[in-house]
């Protein structure tokens, strides 16, 4: 089973970042169902919000198939919040791609945060993202899903924290969702419980990942 991600124009806008606008964010905002949003090499701090634009959100790697953009487009969510949000019924079409996702800071989906949606996360790298202790349960240092069906396919998921007191889902946390997860690396995450994957009255596809030496009390 491979999950693929189809790069078509048709009657869509091609939105260029920076060219057209400076920020990402901007970007998102001004475009349209279906549009694509295609960001050149460098590192762009902010935190993104789809707000319900069902539309792709790639590096040069959607154009080129070249790896080597996953690594050089780099979304950095200085500590400020999760990196990228999903959180307004946003569809299987709404997509991110080859991007490095670093330096979120949340209590929930430090990395990627997602309720009540459905995005597509294909080919990114999800790394160096921690979840805050606010004094209760907090939930996926890389990713969280809540509600949510969402597709999670060929990422590298490392090094991220959700703490080693109460936290669960070092690198992906999923509560009442269905979720595939597929052809991913997991790696090197910390939590509380579920160092890897943590799943909680979800429907979990997982398939053909290499899961390794993440650490978990439980």
């Amino acid at each position: 089973m491979a999950v693929v991600v189809g790069y078509t124009v048709g009657f869509a806008t091609i939105i260029n970042i920076p060219a057209d606008y400076p920020n990402i964010q901007d970007g998102v905002d001004i475009s349209l169902d279906g549009d694509t949003v295609l960001v050149q090499p460098g590192t762009y701090v902010e935190n993104i919000n789809f707000n319900g634009h069902n539309i792709t959100l790639g590096s040069q790697f959607l154009t080129t198939g070249d790896t080597a953009y996953i690594s050089e487009t780099i979304i950095d969510g200085d500590s400020s919040g999760s990196v990228v949000t999903f959180e307004s019924g946003e569809d299987s079409t709404a997509i991110i791609t080859g991007f490095t996702l670093q330096n979120g800071y949340a209590s929930s989906g430090a990395g990627i945060y997602c309720i009540d949606s459905g995005p597509s996360i294909v080919s990114n790298i999800i790394k160096d993202n921690y979840l805050m202790d606010d004094g209760g349960f907090f939930t996926g240092g890389g990713i969280y899903c809540e509600n949510s069906n969402i597709i999670i396919s060929g990422n590298k998921i490392f090094e991220n924290s959700a703490g080693s007191y109460n936290g669960w889902g070092g690198g992906i946390a999923c509560e009442y969702s269905s979720v595939v997860i597929i052809n991913n690396v997991i790696s090197s995450n910390l939590a509380y419980c579920g160092g890897g994957i943590y799943c909680s009255e979800s429907n979990a596809t997982i398939i053909d990942n290499l899961i390794l030496e993440n650490d978990a009390d439980l």
